[in-house]
């Protein structure tokens, strides 16, 4: 489904990890992102009649943003902005809302996961199935990824600090595309 977007070479990550593709998902046309979106909210649909109707849509800087903005169009909810630093996002205005709030935070390719988490941290928000769920476009294959670059580097390590956390990510994930093995 994304091959066009699929770059080849040697990659490092934002999470450390290595690599021999990447995707460039920017490159997407705002037709095409809007085509994948309504399919992406087609799944979320299918998503809310077993977990639960979703109140509130916050993208993930930067392209995160971009779909979760045609996202909370679509789904008419409101929609916020989830910068990568903690500083941006200190300067953002989002209004209080009740703790049973479903939230759905979006990102456009999914890692490792580290994005969703540091979200969740800074919206401060209770990771509980029915307040949480995570949506992207592409979710890549660990199995495909080189973690060798981070395993054993003082300054990688915390990029990828597995835990418990991760596994609900999983577990509340919907993806238009998952990479096979």
């Amino acid at each position: 489904m994304f091959s066009r977007i699929v770059r080849e070479g040697d990659f490092f990550l934002p999470s450390g990890v290595r690599s021999k593709y990447d995707y460039d998902y920017a490159s997407v046309s705002d037709t095409m992102n809007a085509a994948y979106c309504d399919q992406l909210h087609r799944k979320l649909e299918t998503w809310q009649k077993r977990h639960g109707k979703l109140n509130v849509v916050a993208g993930i800087e930067t392209q995160g943003i971009r779909i979760g903005y045609q996202l909370s169009r679509l789904m008419n909810l409101p929609f916020h902005i989830i910068p990568h630093k903690r500083l941006d996002f200190d300067q953002l205005h989002i209004p209080p809302y009740p703790r049973d709030t479903h939230w759905l935070i979006v990102d456009d390719i999914v890692t490792t996961g580290a994005s969703f988490i540091r979200a969740v941290d800074y919206l401060e928000i209770e990771e509980k199935p029915e307040t949480i769920t995570y949506a992207c476009m592409i979710r890549r294959n660990p199995a495909n990824l080189d973690y060798s670059a981070v395993h054993g580097d003082p300054l990688k390590e915390q990029y990828f600090v597995p835990d418990e956390r991760f596994d609900f990510i999983d577990k509340r994930l919907v993806a238009l595309y998952c990479e096979p093995e």
